[in-house]
């Protein structure tokens, strides 16, 4: 799957994208331009409508400073220290991640790749909202892990440069963070991410980056509505710094770095700002960060360290107010100033604000503030300040910009103040094209801040259409209707943590003479017996189409039979319609007749199809497509939540995909499976007509494991599976026994220091600070230690072409050192690097075998590869093919106790 996808038509039914990940999944988290809600994370401090959040927005207020923070994957970032800079020292600072980490992993739940990368992104945003910052993404990539920034900057491409410069322009910051500066080992992507920092801050002050129509990677700003796009950013009229993050300590007395006082107590918090960076660090539960939040890691000292030598001045972090019209002077003002002048009263009447609002004085502090403000948007005129003006020159466009920003920065310290709370319901969350749905609207003010709310609106899809009336207790009611699908996102909005809004609640209000306007995102309320969540109101199709199984596997020696696709139709439609559900099949398959259904409005209906392959089936993959069809409308999206997070919808083509390829399954084969990811192996496995029985803590302790042909123990079982280290002499004593134990990937710190295989084996190179071994080129080639061993030739004669289609990687974790007692089976490399023979190992112990390997099985069965399945299967086999086999013992049993 690509993840740039603007080549992708309109979004259809609500299709949204995440880059690509948008263009399949549907977002139900979305962040608040004034009182955050919440529908999976709990609210972090500083994101709500008390008055610690109105002091922190009024100091925000008072500060010029813009920080962007650089990094290259979602968990990169030290949640310390944009906590200190955002919410110690009051700059405005955003976070900017080159990838949404779908390429790492998951301890929550069976989610990979685009899935895995949608739920990062909102770990990430509800971190970035505990941190106080903003966030934005680029394009690239997370295709896991790379060892060169070589091959890193050819995969991510000249588009994520790009897309890294446009971050900057718009944004404009002061500071930029650089926090891979001077890494040259580790992740590709780290080091990539160091590299390019320096490289993207200095195009953004190229004039003619991104202007010339014969550009590799332009910035493309005619689908963009920020005006700040094309104008450059940084050179000697506006100087950008760039720092990097030392973690070593090593750098106390270098007058390029500043050690940060990161465990410091926030005056208003009663905690350091470590200990709030890392209760908004710790929403990154896909990657297990509640167990290593006491790692010495991520409680050392930080400096930032100019990456151009140059002494560091603590003062440019949080430049006053005052100085962001350029005429200011170290003393103040310069003789001459124009700007520097109002900002500076601004500047007070927010300090006396700050003081009238710790007293609780509302009135004083909303009308100070109030003053502030307009003595801000004074500096442009009203034309100037409204969406469709557009400054000529860039030194106007620069100072048009600053100036909005800070008004909106008063602009929000003056909504908390006055505490003013937009509320905007709808009747429902899932909205369809041309059906109407209702929003009930209302506002409110403290009765000290001496509100008058204006006008209430909602703002809409340009192809949408509004009626309002009024509602009961001072609550505006308005009718919606969206005629026409979602416009296609523009670049920027791509780059952002969501989609934009569907719909937006807009309330006029004046505080002390001053105008200006608050959003809110129209919500809805969810509620079912075990939990409520408030939920943005997002399109979707008429029709969606559920499919069981969403995958089959014919193997092309046996028999073709004909099999059913149970179909769940659901609708989201509430008008009464006649709709036909049926199967698109490739050429040679047969399907049932389409099949009709009479829905009266929203609700499920089931179907059950059947299908039947052709006789002569060759390998490959088939996709079987589901639709329901409307007059001439067609649907075929499957639309259903993700289990790790279930307020995330995934959007996908509503199929059902037919691997078909070569393979020897022996009969009767039981697996007893130790999952601690939930990787989707096992289901994998049930599709070949394999057994698989799930073991839990207590059938490890206490069931006859004997009755299984193998048994698995899943990818960082060892780690994540606290029992299994207690349970692992009954594993041991199985093998011994007759049994086959195939252990997938383990990691390093969680098996090195213990003894679970038969015969000492370690994971960690013999060489200090050597890198792991695994293998990042997916299609790295394979060598064939012992061809003849039973484990690559029975059942399934496994040959070099059986490597062939594997994706993201070949394998991690392999074991670098074992004993004489294993056998390696297979050797590869990572271009230019030595090869690796502990991706495949195997003991025999007593009467059985141990196997290890770290080979990607959990990546490639889940896509169908053909070789992996043929390959897993050998390993499941081993016992079976030495002639041991427990279902027929089972049966013997059986009929003897019968007897």
């Amino acid at each position: 799957m690509a993840f740039r996808g603007r080549s992708s038509p309109p979004r259809a039914g609500g299709c949204l994208k995440l880059s690509a990940l948008k263009r399949f999944a549907i977002s139900i988290l979305t962040m608040f331009l004034a009182t955050p809600l919440f529908a999976q994370f709990a609210p972090a401090p500083g994101t709500g409508p008390g008055l610690n959040e109105t002091v922190e927005a009024i100091d925000n207020a008072r500060i010029a400073t813009r920080i962007l923070y650089i990094t290259a994957h979602p968990d990169d970032e030290s949640g310390a220290v944009l906590t200190y800079l955002a919410r110690g020292l009051h700059a405005d600072v955003a976070l900017l991640s080159l990838t949404r980490g779908e390429g790492g992993q998951n301890v929550l739940g069976p989610e990979q790749a685009p899935q895995l990368g949608l739920i990062r992104t909102q770990e990430l945003l509800a971190a970035t909202r505990g941190y106080g910052v903003k966030l934005f993404f680029t394009s690239a990539k997370d295709f896991g892990f790379s060892k060169t920034p070589g091959e890193t900057e050819k995969i991510w491409g000249d588009q994520v440069l790009a897309d890294m410069v446009r971050v900057i322009r718009t944004f404009r910051p002061n500071i930029v963070i650089n926090n891979f500066g001077g890494v040259h080992s580790g992740h590709g992507h780290h080091q990539a991410a160091g590299l390019w920092t320096p490289q993207a801050v200095k195009l953004a002050a190229d004039p003619w980056y991104g202007r010339s129509a014969n550009a590799t990677a332009t910035m493309e700003s005619q689908d963009d509505s920020s005006t700040e796009l094309q104008t450059p950013w940084g050179g000697p009229d506006h100087p950008v710094q760039i720092l990097d993050v030392d973690r070593s300590g090593s750098s106390a007395t270098n007058p390029a770095s500043l050690q940060l006082p990161l465990d410091d107590v926030s005056p208003l918090w009663g905690k350091t700002w470590r200990e709030i960076g890392l209760d908004a660090f710790a929403n990154h539960r896909t990657q297990g960060i509640s167990g290593v939040l006491g790692s010495p890691f991520l409680h050392r000292p930080i400096a930032l360290v100019s990456e151009s030598g140059e002494k560091l001045d603590p003062a440019i972090f949080a430049q006053p107010l005052h100085t962001l019209g350029g005429d200011s002077s170290p003393n103040g003002c310069n003789n001459d100033a124009t700007f520097c002048p109002v900002l500076k009263q601004a500047e007070d009447e927010l300090k006396q604000a700050r003081r009238d609002a710790l007293e609780l004085r509302w009135q004083q502090s909303s009308a100070e503030i109030a003053s502030a403000a307009k003595r801000i948007a004074s500096l442009v005129s009203q034309d100037r300040l409204a969406k469709d003006h557009h400054p000529q020159t860039d030194e106007e466009r620069t100072r048009y910009a600053d100036i909005r920003a800070a008004l909106q920065r008063s602009n929000h310290a003056l909504a908390l103040a006055a505490g003013l709370e937009v509320v905007a319901e709808s009747d429902r969350s899932e909205v369809v094209a041309g059906e109407n749905f209702t929003v009930d609207a209302h506002s409110r003010c403290r009765n000290e801040a001496g509100c008058e709310l204006g006008k209430l609106l909602i703002l809409l899809h340009p192809e949408s259409e509004v009626a309002s009336a009024a509602g009961p207790a001072n609550t505006q009611e308005f009718m919606v209707t969206i005629h026409a699908p979602l416009p296609h996102e523009t670049t920027w909005e791509q780059q952002q943590p969501e989609p934009p809004a569907l719909a937006t609640a807009i309330q006029e209000i004046t505080v002390s003479g001053h105008k200006f306007a608050e959003q809110q995102q129209v919500t809805h309320i969810a509620a079912t017996s075990t939990r409520i969540d408030r939920v943005p109101v997002r399109m979707v199709p008429a029709y969606t189409l559920a499919l069981e199984p969403d995958q089959t596997i014919e193997l092309l020696a046996k028999p073709k039979k004909p099999f059913d696709v149970l179909t769940r139709v659901h609708s989201y439609a509430t008008k009464p319609s006649k709709i036909e559900v049926g199967l698109t099949a490739p050429q040679g398959w047969t399907v049932s007749s389409p099949v009709t259904l009479q829905f009266s409005g929203a609700g499920d209906q089931y179907v059950k199809l059947t299908v039947t392959p052709p006789a002569k089936l060759s390998a490959g993959t088939y996709p079987l497509t589901a639709f329901a069809q409307r007059g001439d409308e067609k649907f075929s999206t499957s639309l259903a939540p993700l289990p790790s997070m279930p307020t995330l919808l995934w959007s996908q083509p509503a199929q059902c995909r037919v691997f078909a390829f070569d393979a020897t399954v022996p009969d009767d084969l039981r697996v007893g499976y130790i999952s601690a990811e939930s990787e989707p192996i096992p289901q994998a496995l049930e599709r070949l007509g394999i057994q698989v029985e799930m073991l839990d803590a207590a059938a490890l302790a206490f069931s006859n494991l004997a009755r299984f042909d193998a048994i698995v123990v899943g990818v960082r079982g060892y780690e994540l599976r606290t029992e299994l280290s207690g349970a692992n002499q009954r594993l041991l004593d199985y093998v011994s026994n007759g049994g086959t134990l195939v252990v997938q990937y383990q990691r390093d710190f969680a098996w090195d220091k213990f003894q679970y295989a038969p015969y000492p084996a370690k994971i960690s190179p013999e060489k200090p600070n050597s890198p792991l071994p695994r293998i990042t080129d997916e299609a790295s080639p394979v060598k064939f230690l012992k061809q003849d061993d039973p484990l690559l030739n029975k059942p399934n004669k496994i040959t070099p072409q059986d490597f062939n289609g594997w994706i993201q990687e070949r394998g991690l974790y392999f074991w670098s050192q074992f004993d004489a007692k294993y056998t390696p089976l297979l050797s590869m490399n990572d271009p230019g690097e030595p090869d690796l023979n502990g991706g495949l190992v195997y003991a025999h112990y007593g009467k059985g075998t141990y196997v290890y390997t770290g080979l990607a099985f959990f990546r490639q069965l889940p896509e169908g590869v053909p070789g992996a399945y043929r390959l897993f299967l050998n390993l499941l086999s081993v016992s079976r093919e030495a002639g041991r086999n427990p279902a027929q013992s089972l049966k013997a049993s059986a009929s003897g106790n019968s007897k």
